[in-house]
């Protein structure tokens, strides 16, 4: 059998383990993708009558992706912006979402986000587990709550205080689910207003980023519906610990560990760790032999921001597919493609968008094909602007795309339709 066919035959083995569905995997039964073309128009300053216009196009475009009903309760994945943040995600540009998911049968919807690894008012250390009123006041400030224009109250993700009291409660602030076929990890942590949510419309506003290149959908579920662990083990910044008294320097880990970080040298008490070798993938813990597990992963915080960089976009592939496993048919992705710039939202800083005009939505259930085309629609624009191309950034998309195809078998393209605005 030729090494063609043995790749052929993991990628369907893949797809089985993981239940990926036919609109992912099939073309003949393909997701579509919606195309909203806002012609240029600046879609972070429209009048009334042009908002209830994009407002009604945004609904039929839901309908067009998603045509049976919402069931259970539903969540609006949003991201509110950095203080000093003024070209962020509106909230205005949500409200048509919130009516598709009540009008659909939603028992009860929320906007949410998780809190983030560095620090601020969204940071994980200033909004503790019983206490998130830092965070929520941004989002407030922002025009996230339920009297604001998003209609609907907000919620930190990994936070269940913040659930309880907007009527959305979720038990604990991250989950840990154990998977078969990703390519890089063995179990994902979802957060638990994420895990909670019967169905979810995936808000992402497009930027660039400085390790990502294009930050758009995948880069919303990945970071943004993982819980601290999840972000940390994508950053390879989860690093193994041994305790000395409990291992039986049996050695499994350091036969086990694909990129060679681990050794057992004769007078080692326990295995010895390069840390510049280590992905922290936490093979060596699941394959632990002692019954008390001496291996475990440790990490708190992200030191070292540019580790891993070269493959950062992958493991956020992979870390995308785990989180989203039983929630293919129940999530539909909306990419924000306006006010688009040079770094992302998570910077707190203001910045100058790099078009004068804006692109439009995206609206589908592939997020791979919605943040390729994003791409695509950016450089397109840009070279129409005149504007310097960074093709290293804004080839990002198009190699995820074509890396979860090669892996999963997932679609790098999606059929296309386009819907007037105005």
């Amino acid at each position: 059998m030729s090494e063609s066919s043995d790749a052929a035959g993991d990628v369907r083995e893949r797809a089985a383990a993981l239940a990926l569905p036919a609109g992912l995997t099939d073309a003949g039964a393909a997701f579509p993708t919606v195309f909203l073309d806002a012609g240029g128009r600046d879609l972070r300053r429209l009048s009334p009558r042009a908002q209830e216009q994009l407002d009604h196009a945004l609904l039929e475009a839901l309908a067009r992706v998603h045509e049976g009903p919402v069931e259970g309760r539903a969540l609006l994945k949003v991201h509110v912006g950095e203080p000093q943040c003024v070209t962020r995600m509106r909230p205005e540009h949500v409200a048509a979402s919130a009516r598709f998911v009540r009008e659909r049968g939603a028992s009860r919807t929320v906007a949410g986000d998780t809190t983030v690894a560095y620090t601020g008012p969204r940071g994980h250390r200033e909004n503790p587990q019983v206490d998130a009123r830092t965070y929520l006041e941004l989002a407030r400030r922002h025009g996230w709550s339920a009297d604001g224009p998003a209609t609907v109250p907000f919620v930190v993700l990994d936070r269940p205080a913040s659930g309880r009291n907007a009527g959305f409660p979720f038990a604990e602030g991250q989950m840990r689910r154990k998977l078969h076929g990703i390519q890089r990890f063995q179990d994902v942590f979802p957060a638990g207003g994420f895990d909670a949510a019967g169905f979810v419309v995936n808000h992402a506003h497009l930027t660039l980023h400085g390790l990502a290149g294009i930050a758009c959908c995948v880069k919303s579920i990945a970071m943004g519906c993982s819980a601290l662990p999840g972000k940390l083990r994508m950053h390879q910044s989860l690093l193994p610990h041994f305790d000395e008294e409990r291992c039986v320097l049996c050695g499994r880990c350091v036969d086990a560990c694909p990129e060679g970080a681990l050794s057992l040298p004769p007078d080692a008490t326990s295995p010895v760790l390069d840390e510049q070798k280590c992905i922290g993938c936490g093979e060596c813990v699941s394959v632990c032999a002692t019954s008390s597990r001496a291996a475990s992963l440790r990490g708190e915080a992200i030191h070292d921001w540019t580790r891993g960089a070269a493959t950062l976009c992958e493991r956020m592939a992979d870390y995308t597919v785990g989180l989203m496993q039983g929630k293919w048919a129940t999530t539909v992705h909306v990419a924000h493609l306006y006010a688009a710039t040079p770094l992302c939202d998570c910077v707190d800083a203001a910045q100058e968008p790099l078009l004068e005009g804006d692109i439009g939505f995206l609206v589908g259930k592939n997020p791979f094909a919605v943040d390729r085309l994003a791409g695509r629609l950016l450089r397109r624009a840009l070279v129409e602007g005149g504007r310097e191309v960074e093709e290293g950034p804004l080839g990002t998309a198009e190699r995820t795309a074509n890396y979860v195809q090669q892996a999963y078998g997932i679609l790098a393209e999606t059929p296309l339709e386009r819907l007037p605005v105005w």
